[in-house]
């Protein structure tokens, strides 16, 4: 969170890695996000540019999934119509997510940050090891 640690430099070693992992498992979980979180939240950026930048490298991901997933035959007519039902929720989400991101503080932006990736990381952990169990 600002303030309360040393602002970490970016790095291309880093970034690839932390990059590398988060492609990866967006791809075969839809988890990128903890291991971006992981390399991005210490640098302590300006909220827009932080969303930005969360916003641009999955939107980038998604689309060059798209070619593994079209190759592994995932598009069907279910998953199709599905997307294509939701795909007038995204404009919605875009709104609300500009509103809240200009109207609260940076501070809570990381605080709210840090705390769903706890949360996300605690599931991730508690389903490897259920799934290790069964």
């Amino acid at each position: 969170m600002p303030g309360l640690e040393k602002k970490a430099a970016p790095s291309l070693l880093h970034g690839s890695i932390w990059g590398t992992i988060a492609g990866f498992t967006s791809f075969g979980i839809h988890a990128g996000g903890p291991p971006m979180s992981i390399y991005l939240l210490p640098q302590q950026m300006e909220k827009r540019l932080l969303m930005g930048t969360f916003a641009v490298f999955f939107a980038i991901v998604n689309l060059v999934k798209l070619i593994p997933y079209a190759w592994l035959g995932q598009f069907d007519s279910t998953n199709l119509f599905t997307a294509a039902v939701l795909v007038p929720l995204a404009p919605v989400g875009v709104r609300l997510g500009y509103f809240f991101l200009h109207r609260i503080s940076e501070q809570l932006v990381y605080r709210l940050c840090y705390f769903f990736l706890f949360v996300v990381g605690g599931k991730l952990l508690y389903d490897g090891f259920m799934g290790a169990l069964a």
